[in-house]
């Protein structure tokens, strides 16, 4: 054995700093999705560290990029999910600063299986395991009475309580159709409803459904879908 492998059997600690450091990078990123650049910041790493290792990050799926170009967490090997749907939703809600909501549709009902709510005092939202009937109105209704394409946008003003309004686009995964919805109150409406949401509704979707499809968390929504219309049945609504 030459001089330069016994000093690397010997002395392990590069590769346990390796570990060490893409724990680091993905601790970091479990408190917010960040570019590349913020990363290397936040850790103090120098460029060429960050870039390779999270480089090897996304190349077995420990991270992703996603459709606005952050980093943020991502599926294990098997398909084990590290980031959520309520992530995906709290990233719009900080996008657009107004609360989302996932709702899904059975039958000719839709339950809200996801929420999160805005920061402003004045607010527009629903709570998980709300049902309403699809004949309500609403965005979101509308979404889930169309096509399921998330290209396809939905706005409405009031069409269910004065003084509020929402934009909606839907997605389906297997069977299963879903409308991701941003609720706001009427003051405080974009001058352009659809610039300011269609395309950030649109990625969104288009994330949850490679996020929710084949995971075990599209099981755990159709539950609470379940389980929501089956209380409102015991109550005799």
């Amino acid at each position: 054995m030459n001089g330069s492998m016994k000093a690397r059997a010997d002395n392990p600690l590069p590769e346990i700093g390796v570990i060490d450091r893409s724990a680091a990078i993905l601790a970091c990123l479990q408190d917010s999705p960040m570019t590349a650049a913020e990363v290397c910041r936040r850790l103090g790493y120098s460029k060429s560290t960050t870039y390779r290792l999270l480089t090897d990050l996304r190349a077995h799926k420990f991270i992703v990029r996603d459709s606005s170009g952050l980093l943020r967490l991502g599926p294990f090997p098997g398909r084990r999910n590290i980031a959520t749907t309520n992530s995906v939703l709290e990233h719009l809600r900080s996008m657009t600063g107004e609360s989302v909501q996932l709702w899904v549709r059975v039958g000719e009902d839709r339950v809200c299986v996801r929420n999160v709510e805005a920061d402003h005092e004045l607010r527009v939202s629903r709570g998980v395991g709300t049902v309403l009937s699809l004949v309500d109105g609403g965005s979101a209704a509308l979404a889930l009475c169309g096509p399921g394409n998330p290209a396809e946008f939905y706005a409405t003003k009031q069409a269910r309580v004065a003084g509020t309004a929402s934009a909606s686009v839907a997605f389906t995964v297997g069977a299963v159709v879903f409308a991701l919805c941003v609720s706001y109150p009427l003051t405080r409406e974009p001058d352009n409803v659809a610039g300011a949401y269609r395309s950030l509704l649109s990625r969104a979707a288009i994330e949850l459904r490679a996020l929710l499809d084949g995971s075990e968390e599209l099981e755990v929504l159709r539950d609470i879908a379940r389980l929501a219309l089956g209380a409102r049945k015991q109550a005799g609504e």
